[in-house]
């Protein structure tokens, strides 16, 4: 019998657009329950100052307002919570679409590649995380945990049921985010009643409303 492992997963949590409210629930929570493992499952970042979505409406791009997002994020979630974190707890971090806005960056401006880069800026290989790369999977068990970008199409549309998207194109048990409302589906075997898989998106740790989308529905 495989030894039960504690983890703790944080989805979307797109800073510094987060939900303070529950960044802080999260802390507390780690205070008293040691997780075997602690997942970041994308979207980390929300990066409005080098999407494409802003390429056009400067507004939105502050002067410094990159590294003002890396360095904050180091200072107000990365630090605080290596912090509470337990000596030999894994660490995964998961790439999601809006940190793939640096790759869209320097394929536009190959000049800044080494510059532009939360994961070198931020040294997160050297402090023990893992990477997973955008569109790939952490295995736990088995459950497969992704970001959830491969369940939509464009932008964060996944259809009325990502959920059940997710067992059917994995064939398994998924955790997910990227559509940030929460949801459940369950399929259970017909002839192999013990057989059961379970998709589930996780909830959004942010608070974004992007100005730009002009209050249409996310």
């Amino acid at each position: 019998m495989p030894a039960v492992k504690k983890a703790v997963a944080v989805y979307d949590l797109h800073y510094p657009e987060y939900h303070k409210p529950t960044v802080g629930a999260i802390f507390d929570y780690l205070k008293t329950n040691k997780p075997d493992v602690f997942i970041f499952g994308g979207d980390q970042f929300h990066f409005n100052c080098i999407s494409h979505h802003t390429a056009h409406t400067p507004l939105y791009r502050t002067r410094r307002s990159y590294r003002n997002d890396i360095d904050g994020f180091d200072r107000d979630i990365l630090h605080p919570l290596e912090t509470l974190l337990p000596r030999g707890c894994e660490k995964i971090w998961i790439i999601g679409n809006h940190e793939r806005f640096e790759t869209d960056l320097i394929e536009e401006h190959p000049e800044l590649e080494d510059v532009i880069g939360h994961v070198g800026l931020l040294r997160l290989v050297e402090r023990g995380w893992t990477i997973i790369p955008l569109g790939r999977r952490y295995k736990l068990g088995k459950l497969n945990i992704i970001h959830g970008e491969t369940l939509s199409g464009i932008g964060n549309q996944a259809g009325m049921y990502p959920s059940r998207t997710a067992v059917e194109l994995y064939a398994g048990n998924v955790l997910a985010g990227h559509t940030h409302a929460p949801q459940t589906f369950t399929r259970v075997s017909p002839v192999e009643h013990t057989n059961k898989w379970q998709g589930h998106i996780a909830p959004i740790a942010g608070a974004v409303n992007p100005g730009y989308l002009r209050n249409r529905p996310t």
